[in-house]
């Protein structure tokens, strides 16, 4: 990242080479992933932390695709902490459902409201947020981060969500600028809170724009340059899974994908033809 000089002021070049995120993630940190489903999925980012030695992730995510599992099955997770993985109208997501069943990742279970309540309560920098969802169901017995309590305002039972402030948000965007603005022009999911949450957020986007375009657009502006810690130009960086509106969703590639995860054998063979090359 390199500051520039302008006439006027300083502007922060907060742009990043692909294979520079290895240098961005640690062992041992917490990541969450922007998107849904297979829809805008961090794909090339996700499958650069797969050719690195970065292991013993935890990873956050509320609607969970292709990016999980590809990282479940390249067994760089500890830790997954999530509401939903899946591929939606294609199926049950395979080194998902392998690792859930083999126990070999520690899962930590939550509803969709949970997770968002958990990354608010990190956004603000506060121990933990209240809700009522939860009660009376078996969430508070085998989640740990959620704790039944009465308020101290009129006695009402509510659940304490413990805060989770990530290390890094992984999010793809269609356009992106050197300072760090990112726009998406479909569904936004949980992009936004899980870039306020994360101690620092990298994007990376079907295009890198001059800061004049995304000022054209403003109300396509999701992500805030104070928020983001590094900018990568990659062009169907969402994978298979579709960006709109630059591309839809690889149908023909997503069945691959689940026959090739189907065992650990043609995955490996996956992982060698597809990603680690």
């Amino acid at each position: 990242m390199r500051e520039k000089e302008g006439e006027k002021d300083k502007v922060m070049d907060k742009l990043m080479s692909l294979k520079s995120l290895r240098a961005e993630i640690r062992s041992g940190d917490t990541i969450v992933l922007g998107g849904g489903g297979l829809v805008r999925k961090p794909m090339a980012l996700v499958e650069e932390l797969v050719r690195s030695d970065i292991t013993d992730l935890t990873v956050v995510t509320v609607l969970g695709g292709p990016d999980v599992d590809l990282l479940l099955g390249a067994g760089r997770v500890k830790k997954l902490i999530y509401a939903y993985v899946g591929f939606d109208f294609a199926g049950l997501a395979p080194n998902f459902r392998r690792a859930r069943e083999e126990k070999r990742v520690e899962f930590v279970e939550g509803s969709e409201y949970i997770l968002i309540a958990a990354l608010e309560a990190g956004a603000k920098e506060i121990p933990f947020m209240p809700v009522r969802s939860g009660l009376g169901s078996d969430l508070l017995r085998i989640n740990p981060t959620l704790k039944e309590f009465i308020s101290p305002f009129g006695g009402e039972k509510l659940v304490a969500v413990k805060a989770i402030r990530p290390d890094v948000a992984l999010l793809h965007v269609n356009y992106a600028d050197a300072p760090g603005y990112g726009q998406i022009l479909g569904d936004r999911f949980l992009d936004p809170l899980c870039a306020r949450a994360a101690k620092k957020t990298i994007l990376s986007a079907e295009k890198v724009v001059e800061t004049k375009k995304i000022e054209e657009q403003p109300a396509d502006t999701a992500i805030l340059k104070l928020w983001t810690h590094g900018v990568i130009e990659a062009p169907g960086g969402a994978g298979f899974t579709s960006c709109y509106p630059n591309y839809a969703a690889d149908l023909s590639r997503i069945q691959d994908y689940l026959e090739q995860a189907s065992s650990k054998e043609k995955f490996t063979g996956y992982l060698e033809k597809n990603v680690l090359r």
